[in-house]
């Protein structure tokens, strides 16, 4: 497989001690959890407090978002007036959720309100004229965007043409110019006063019912909506801070105890699913993972309506019935995010130019529309490059793109609008529409601006480890205290540890070949490893290895029994083998530059090592197309176990350097750290003896 190679950069962080003392003593907290709050910045007992109560009252005045009093004024003003409000919404879970909270709360202020998602396939995103032609001739007066209406300038000119105000409520990013609506509620306004722009579509949604409200009622308010408004916060991936924090452990709580028929049939069906045993707590994984991809899969290839009419149905029977036909599409949508994911990675495998395209488009005339933001997101994530699929029908290509850390592909893409029929989005997640003819130039054109702009070599892998632990760290109650500090996600990630010099003990591939666990060890402490995405082939080390680790600590409970799992997120080799393996280099490096006089005895290989070697290469299935890139130290140990013989790097790469002088492997490239090899096609029996880099060997 092609890949964009990136480097894992690891940094591990620190705890003031009297800091920690200060937080036990003055809160009575328990150690470990002062340690991860005071590593987290929260140092203070003040900061503390704040952040483990999240108190919905530290919610800013909804009022400094520029536009409430006028969006507020205009919707009470429909309200009394009866006139006909339309709530037009999205077909993701932000947009689905925004929908269902506001209509919720207008219908129970007696509003005559409708709603409308478009069709993802047919209408694509946002406002469109067709849409706004139909509301005119039902008498609609007043339509309010949610989460979207930003961009949406000949649009919205165009309701007023026939009549019709609009109040836009969105929080993407807004252009230089604002559509000239009723009112524009954004926080990303840049006139904005908000002291926080990054809430969700749903979260904007919320602090436009909580200003029509007024803050006496705050508390009810959020008890009644905030299930439904952390369900699109934490869908949307929106940083798990500041205000995003406070509405999401709010509504964690409320979803544990939630009387909404829709949301309480989905998580008894959606766990059952998972066979979990029992009914479980409800955590932001749990919505990400769980709730939110079957809401999804309704607007990617199913009926959006079902999801919305299951947030706000008051009818249990038709609750369950929707819960299950969600649960079904879910499954459906699995298996074409699959086989798309299949068809991209062999485009790219077969016509990808990693050398000189840095941005990923792949087209085709036959991928659902509603799945190819996934797909875009699972490549990118394989080859750490931007990426942009697009779905091509009757001359029109509709394509989602996503992007690496750094590159804002928003505005990659803005700078080819001349290409383009419509675009908008954040900087890591984007969506166009293009004329097919114009596919190659626009693909021409943003890789050349890629080019210019951003250093793609300066990509990497950062592993924030919040302090150092040890195995015997790893327990229960330290487990239960990370709980505590939910909800976790994106800005405001599960605590990491850094646990170094462990020995592993056992390896076992679990989850048909998918994952793996580990038995670790150290100073006597036993630990049990779960690796997610990781097989037994793409592992590096065996049993015995003494390594560095990166991981979180989990809960498992099993039948009412507790017990605590560490989940592995990166694994590297340990400082000492670490400098073993440096001074292997050197000393290879050495002896092709002829200032090597000795090697050890132990590093000449003997037949029985050649044929070890050969084996394992020959079983890559390698060719002058499609190479391999071995890591010298990493196969060495490999085939030392299975191939029960003593290869150490050193050895490996001198007779990795016999066979390309004797013709039977091809050497593209190789540092002694990484060779880049194809095993020739022959059967023609070759003499190693008659090799004059293994007679200069044996003479050292």
């Amino acid at each position: 497989m092609k890949e964009n190679n990136i480097k894992n950069i690891w940094t591990v962080g620190s705890y003031d001690i009297d800091k920690v003392n200060t937080l036990v003593d003055s809160l009575s907290l328990k150690e470990f959890l002062s340690k991860i709050l005071v590593s987290k910045g929260f140092d203070t007992s003040e900061k503390a407090k704040d952040y483990l109560s999240s108190n919905i009252s530290d919610l800013a005045d909804p009022f400094l978002l520029k536009d409430m009093d006028k969006a507020v004024n205009r919707i009470k003003r429909a309200v009394n007036d009866k006139e006909k409000i339309m709530i037009y919404g999205d077909y993701d879970v932000d947009g689905i959720t925004s929908v269902a909270a506001l209509w919720r709360y207008l219908s129970f202020k007696g509003a005559d309100v409708g709603y409308y998602i478009p069709e993802r396939v047919n209408e694509g995103y946002g406002l469109n004229m067709q849409a706004i032609e139909r509301f005119g001739a039902d008498g609609v007066n007043l339509i309010i965007t949610v989460d979207s209406g930003i961009t949406a300038h000949e649009e919205i000119a165009y309701a007023e043409s026939l009549g019709i105000d609009v109040v836009i409520t969105d929080h993407h990013e807004c252009r230089e110019e604002l559509p000239t609506a009723e009112a524009v509620v954004n926080p990303h306004r840049a006139d904005s006063e908000y002291p926080f722009r990054e809430l969700a579509g749903v979260g904007v949604v919320f602090r436009l019912i909580c200003a029509y409200e007024g803050n006496k009622n705050l508390t009810t308010i959020c008890s009644k909506y905030s299930d439904i408004v952390a369900l699109g916060t934490v869908a949307d991936v929106m940083p798990i801070i500041g205000e995003n924090r406070i509405i999401v452990k709010h509504g964690l709580a409320s979803l544990a105890t939630t009387k909404n028929k829709g949301l309480c049939a989905l998580i008894e069906q959606t766990f059952s699913e998972k066979k979990s045993g029992k009914k479980r707590s409800i955590t932001a994984s749990s919505i990400g993972f769980g709730l939110a991809p079957r809401i999804n899969a309704a607007g990617r290839i199913g009926d959006v309506n079902k999801a919305l009419q299951l947030l706000i149905t008051e009818n249990k029977a038709e609750a369950d019935s929707i819960a299950t036909y969600l649960c079904s599409v879910n499954r459906e949508r699995q298996l074409v995010e699959n086989m798309i994911f299949e068809e991209a990675v062999k485009q790219i495998e077969s016509n990808h130019d990693f050398d000189n395209d840095k941005v990923i488009v792949l087209v085709s005339n036959c991928w659902h529309l509603g799945v190819i933001g996934i797909v875009a997101s699972k490549i990118t994530e394989r080859y750490k490059l931007p990426s942009i699929l697009i779905s091509i029908d009757a001359g029109i290509g509709k394509g989602s793109g996503r992007s690496v850390k750094g590159f804002n592909i928003n505005e990659a893409i803005s700078e080819c609008k001349h290409l383009l029929i419509k675009y908008g989005g954040h900087e890591l997640a984007a969506g166009l529409t293009i004329d097919e003819n114009n596919v190659s130039e626009f693909r021409k054109a943003i890789n050349e601006y890629a080019k210019k702009t951003f250093d793609f070599s300066s990509v990497c892998n950062y592993v924030d480890a919040d302090f150092e632990i040890n195995v015997k760290d790893i327990t229960v109650e330290h487990a239960k205290q990370l709980q505590e500090l939910e909800p976790f996600g994106l800005s405001n990630p599960l605590p990491l540890f850094c646990i170094k010099n462990v020995v592993i003990n056992e390896i076992y591939s679990i989850g048909e070949g998918k994952h793996l666990k580990l038995i670790i060890e150290k100073d006597g402490y036993l630990a049990t490893a779960l690796y997610f995405g990781m097989s037994v082939d793409r592992f590096s080390f065996s049993e015995g290895d003494t390594v560095d680790i990166m991981c979180n600590m989990d809960l498992n409970d099993f039948r009412g029994n507790l017990s605590v799992q560490v989940v592995l997120k990166d694994v590297r080799m340990c400082e000492r083998e670490c400098a073993e393996k440096e001074v292997s280099i050197m000393q290879f490096n050495d002896i092709l530059d002829n200032r090597c006089s000795k090697i050890n005895c132990n590093d000449v290989p003997c037949m029985s090592d050649f044929r070890s070697v050969f084996l394992y290469l020959k079983s890559l299935n390698t060719s002058d197309d499609s190479p391999a890139i071995i890591d010298i130290w990493h196969t060495s140990k490999r085939i030392s176990k299975n191939y029960n013989v003593s290869c150490s790097s050193l050895k490996l790469n001198i007779i990795l350097k016999v066979f390309d002088e004797m013709k039977l492997i091809k050497i593209s490239s190789s540092d002694g750290n990484v060779a880049v090899i194809s095993v020739s096609n022959t059967d023609e029996k070759v003499n190693l003896e008659d090799s004059e880099f293994l007679s200069y060997i044996k003479n050292l």
